[in-house]
């Protein structure tokens, strides 16, 4: 008992610990996802009521647009006619009212900022303009957003109105903010909403409510949204930031975010609330919580027993230890001892035993068993990665160009299943991108048709290639008309990455999806990480075919050298004879080649005749540097067959080799000769400065320099004087 207890302790210790962490794990994680999630929901909600606002601004600023390009409206309101004007837009007015769309003011100001008709009051002539109006007015240009008017929230839409090339005032239509909305968001997102605006804007007297500070008022709200956020969170939102904290009221849990509200000019205005009740959540998520407490506990019970258990029987005392050792001394198989626990150091010795045995016999399985899980998870990790590495591994082991950018566009379009995958290369004066490679059919027109991309455009492409930096294009961002591609009608997400050479743009892996937020930020790194491999495999196969052609052109550059030194060489008359022919018994000289060894000098490969076993034919041309200078021909008797054609192929290898070193070497030995005989002949020279000794000097040392040879000098009596430019020495 004692020992089962003392193994008992420590292994109970570590696996209450280990359920403690993994339940603090449990814990953290559940509660920081959804917090996450949370937030998500709250920043989602934000948006739809920013949306609603864009879109009754747009409303309003259609309304206004609608007006001023109306004719009619134009001329009578370039006329000041006031009876035509309101004939003209009291039955649209009155119409809007039965559209739903809480349209609140419509009202014409001349350039001077008078008011000069309002479809729904009578006008005032000394009201002045709200800024928006004004600035409509003094820009001559559309104006729409939010604005604070009398300590409300109106949206209003404000456009110029022109007649005869003349501006004659601006029309405006103003959508109320009310509670109406609000209500809608909340019946629709089962959330609170509050509008808080700046105390600054609200003219004193306005029925406000009053807010959670000095500097800011309540001007509508829904009816339970009675909590404030804290004035730090305020002070953020008013700086620009949206915050979001989670208050407790009332046995109530909630989530409260808080957001600036900007006006048409862009500035902030005030803070918009969204308070959410998740009481029911956090209730759901604590009973999880006791549940996963509770089956903790359980495990950790049971599995504190089954320990317990174990232990036990595995430490049942040995009856005859001495037995068991005879029995092994005698060269029977180990046994395994079967005895009933023991509680004392006895125990410990019998399971060493059955613990040895039980290892030596099943050493085999386990081994083959530990090899299978290794090889299991080396798979799993294979898995993951195959086809990044594939395709890694392809691009890098084509060598031409055009062939890598075909297969790498070819492995990506199959791999990831994807609707349209193109290359495009950046010139080098990096002002045009254009399509190269592309394994769709869509792409392969694109390509027939020359297509090409300014760097900078507002493509998403362009925009890559201009910035460096990649670039997801979905859904409305694909409605621009220069983002539009007539070949790639059902495109709904684009992803462009750069293929970066450090930090230069050298291409593009321009990628089309038909789904929507079809790319995430995981798929963004996994295919930057393959676009940067693309780009190093594009730069070492492009430097690789540049180094290619720079030496073939050397090469070619040295087998012309190589050929104008042989032809010098044979014209000097150097050589004696053309050739030698060896019959085993005697050297002679050869003038002329036979058939087969002028087929092999004409072609420059080595020919081999298909006579009989004893008269066969073999010439092989002896070449340096890719330049027939010679050929070997030979007429093999029977018994030489391929092996000796081989033998005759690295001889004649060497012989070129060898012809070559002493031609080198004979055109060195003649230049030394000449700089020799010309420094004798200056040497000579440079003894006397007595004019006439210098010429006869110079006539004998040209003489003795060049054997059998006249050599005369004469200085011209009437030397002639040359006209100074005329190019002659």
């Amino acid at each position: 008992m004692i020992l089962t207890r003392r193994l008992i302790l420590p292994a109970a210790i570590m696996f209450a610990v280990f359920l403690t962490g993994l339940f603090i794990y449990f814990f953290t994680s559940l509660h920081e996802a959804y917090h996450e999630a949370e937030e998500r929901a709250l920043a989602s909600i934000s948006n739809s009521f920013f949306v609603e606002i864009e879109h009754q601004k747009q409303v309003a600023l259609t309304l206004s647009t609608t007006a001023a390009d109306n004719p009619a409206i134009q001329q009578a309101f370039a006329n000041q006619d006031l009876s035509a004007l309101r004939e003209l837009v009291l039955p649209g007015y009155s119409m809007l009212a039965n559209t739903g769309v809480n349209v609140t003011q419509n009202r014409y100001f001349l350039p001077d900022g008078t008011l000069f008709f309002s479809a729904n009051d009578s006008p005032a002539t000394d009201a002045n303009p709200s800024p928006s109006i004004a600035l409509a007015i003094a820009e001559q240009r559309s104006v729409a957003g939010l604005e604070v008017e009398n300590g409300k929230l109106v949206i209003r839409g404000t456009s110029p109105v022109s007649y005869d090339n003349r501006h004659v005032g601006v029309v405006e239509y103003q959508i109320g903010l009310n509670e109406a909305l609000l209500q809608d968001l909340r019946e629709k997102y089962s959330a609170e909403w509050r509008i808080l605006l700046l105390s600054n804007l609200v003219p004193s007297g306005t029925l406000t409510e009053a807010g959670p500070n000095s500097s800011l008022v309540v001007i509508t709200r829904t009816k339970d949204a009675s909590i404030f956020n804290d004035a730090e969170s305020y002070t953020s939102s008013l700086s620009g930031a949206s915050t979001i904290t989670h208050p407790s009221k009332d046995g109530h849990d909630y989530a409260l975010l808080s957001t600036p509200v900007y006006d048409y000019s862009g500035n902030i205005i005030g803070v918009l609330d969204i308070l959410y009740d998740h009481t029911h959540i956090s209730a759901s998520q604590n009973t999880r919580l006791i549940l996963a407490a509770t089956a903790s506990i359980l495990v950790l019970l049971l599995g504190l027993g089954g320990l317990y258990l174990m232990m036990r029987r595995t430490l049942q005392p040995i009856q005859t230890l001495t037995r068991a050792a005879a029995e092994i001394s005698e060269g029977s198989p180990m046994p395994f001892v079967n005895a009933k626990p023991s509680s004392d150091e006895i125990g410990i010795l019998i399971e060493a035993f059955n613990r040895m045995t039980s290892q030596l016999r099943s050493s085999i399985t386990d081994l083959e068993q530990r090899v299978a899980e290794r090889t299991h998870d080396i798979e799993d990790q294979s898995r993951r990665l195959r086809v990044a590495a594939e395709i890694s591994q392809s691009s890098v082991s084509v060598k031409r160009l055009n062939e890598l950018l075909e297969k790498s566009a070819q492995l990506i379009f199959e791999r990831f299943n994807y609707y349209h995958v193109g290359i495009y290369i950046v010139d080098r004066e990096n002002k045009v991108a254009s399509l190269v490679a592309s394994p769709t059919e869509a792409g392969r027109q694109m390509m027939d048709s020359k297509h090409q991309i300014q760097v900078g455009d507002a493509t998403t492409v362009g925009r890559v290639a201009a910035t460096g930096e990649p670039r997801i294009a979905s859904g409305s961002g694909l409605g621009s008309p220069l983002a539009v591609n007539p070949f790639l009608p059902d495109t709904r997400s684009e992803l462009a990455l750069p293929l970066r050479v450090e930090d230069r743009v050298i291409g593009i892996l321009d990628i089309h999806s038909v789904k929507e937020q079809a790319f995430k930020p995981e798929d963004v790194s996994v295919m930057l990480v393959l676009a940067d491999q693309l780009a190093s495999a594009i730069e070492r196969t492009r430097l690789l075919e540049e180094s290619s052609n720079t030496l073939n052109e050397l090469e070619r550059a040295y087998g012309q050298f190589t050929s104008s030194g042989w032809q010098k060489f044979a014209n000097s008359g150097k050589l004696r004879n053309a050739g030698y022919r060896f019959d085993n018994i005697r050297i002679e000289p050869v003038s002329q080649l036979p058939q087969t060894g002028r087929e092999a000098l004409n072609s420059g490969n080595p020919i081999v005749s298909n006579g009989k076993e004893t008269n066969r034919e073999a010439a092989i041309p002896i070449k340096f540097r890719g330049q027939t200078i010679g050929v070997v021909h030979a007429k093999l008797q029977e018994g030489h067959g391929e092996e000796t054609v081989s033998t005759l192929e690295l001889a004649v290898d060497r012989l070129a080799s060898a012809l070559e070193s002493a031609r080198l070497y004979e055109e060195a030995r003649i230049r030394a000769d000449r700089e020799q005989t010309v420094s004798q002949i200056t040497s000579a020279i440079s003894l006397s400065s007595d004019f006439e000794t210098i010429l006869r000097t110079t006539v004998r040392e040209i003489g003795h320099a060049l054997p059998d040879t006249e050599v005369g000098i004469q200085i011209l009596e009437d030397v002639q004087q040359t006209p100074p430019g005329d190019g002659r020495n």
